[in-house]
């Protein structure tokens, strides 16, 4: 790749017949650490965010996978590799704090529109699937982007893609569908140059209260509920507001669910699973919310003093028999909108549990401190959704018969 007025990066060679997979835009690794759990090798991944880029290098020393901290928009790329996935930043797309900000809007003196850089990182998603040309490809954003400027900006990037020789279709799934414990609903653009009909993962649970027509015979597959709560975080052990430790044996416990053994698989200790600290007037709220309880719910007499105009679900509780709400990088800031269920505990949920949430497994370690590590676990694909896709896609492969990556760093 010399010539592009560039420093060499990197070269990586994988396994022979082994599907390969490049992860853009990688945050964590959710995406790739899901198509890895299906089988592929991970020929790279890439993030510029330094924590992000910490997290993906420890995890790497498991899973082999070369990863880079690098701009996109300068990265170049080349090679044989059969799929491309990533999800470029969203919160340019994100319905999340609009309110917040329309008010900002509505008490400044001449209102301009907003430009938000991010909303064009998608083109350097492109941009690299044109070089790579890999099989597939699979981009992953917020569903508003398909409503998004009355859907011009979906309509655009599917004649983008086209343009370099992909059919491509937009689906929205719901990780709840496919074993995930949380209702958490995304938009995936799923391409291909093969010519071949895009697969859709078929979904594996579903929501019987939701749906109870289904419960009267009118389906001849009935599937499971969704998961929820209990079943993933019921075994990990209480703490109080600041407890806890980044790095603790499991306790003895019984009775693991199935999900419960299923992340704990391969960890030979419990990581990242430090409890906030909270005031003693938000930790009274947390005692009183029901399950499935918002702060505006409570009598105005017991609301503590946040402004439910901008946010008025910035307090809710969670409950142990219901999918978590949307994990969100907003947990960053305060994480107050996922109080944990046990009112003996009075606290939000800690960097593992909410992994757990997220399918991550328990192995999986998160870096930086605790507000980084909301972010990215918030950010993240979750892996066993991500895996359901690189299912859907693998049987449509003719896997190159040695994945190679090259990439080059632009200087100038």
């Amino acid at each position: 790749m010399r010539g592009l007025g560039g420093k060499q990066l990197s070269y990586r060679s994988g396994p022979i017949g082994s599907p390969s997979v490049v992860d853009l835009f990688a945050g964590p690794g959710g995406l790739g650490e899901g198509f890895r759990q299906a089988g592929f090798f991970i020929a790279a991944a890439v993030d510029n965010d330094e924590y992000a880029y910490q997290t993906l290098s420890l995890n790497a020393k498991q899973t082999g996978n070369l990863v880079l901290k690098e701009n996109v928009r300068k990265l170049r790329m080349s090679g044989n590799v059969d799929v491309v996935v990533g999800g470029p930043p969203c919160q340019g797309f994100s319905n999340v704090g609009i309110p917040k900000i329309r008010h900002q809007r509505l008490t400044e003196e001449g209102k301009k529109r907003v430009r938000d850089p991010r909303r064009t990182l998608y083109k350097e998603f492109v941009r690299i699937v044109g070089d790579v040309k890999p099989q597939f490809f699979v981009m992953e954003n917020v569903p508003t982007i398909l409503s998004f400027r009355e859907g011009k900006v979906k309509e655009a990037i599917i004649e983008e893609f086209k343009g370099i020789g992909y059919e491509t279709v937009p689906v929205v799934l719901n990780a709840a569908r496919y074993g995930v414990p949380q209702i958490r609903k995304r938009a995936f653009f799923i391409g291909n140059r093969m010519k071949v009909k895009n697969p859709v993962p078929t979904p594996t649970n579903m929501d019987w209260e939701a749906e109870p027509q289904l419960k009267l015979g009118e389906t001849t597959h009935p599937l499971p509920d969704y998961l929820n709560v209990g079943d993933a975080i019921s075994d990990l052990p209480p703490l109080e507001p600041g407890g806890g430790l980044d790095e603790v044996p499991y306790p003895p416990t019984s009775g693991l669910t199935p999900y419960q053994a299923r992340v704990r698989t391969g960890s030979p200790m419990l990581y990242n699973h430090v409890a906030r600290n909270h005031s003693e007037r938000d930790r009274n709220v947390f005692r009183i919310l029901k399950v499935g309880e918002k702060m505006g719910d409570l009598p105005e007499k017991l609301r503590p003093p946040y402004r439910t105009d901008i946010f008025a679900d910035r307090i809710k509780k969670q409950g142990w028999h219901r999918p978590s709400s949307t994990i969100l990088s907003h947990m960053q800031k305060d994480g107050l909108m996922y109080v944990h269920p046990d009112p003996s505990q009075a606290r939000t949920f800690t960097p593992r549990e909410a992994a757990r949430l997220q399918s991550f497994p328990d192995w999986y370690r998160f870096c930086g401190p605790m507000t980084q590590q909301f972010k990215q676990i918030g950010n993240a694909v979750p892996p066993i959704l991500a895996k359901h896709i690189a299912e859907a896609i693998k049987p449509f492969l003719s896997p190159v018969e040695r994945p190679v990556i090259n990439a080059e760093v632009l200087t100038v």
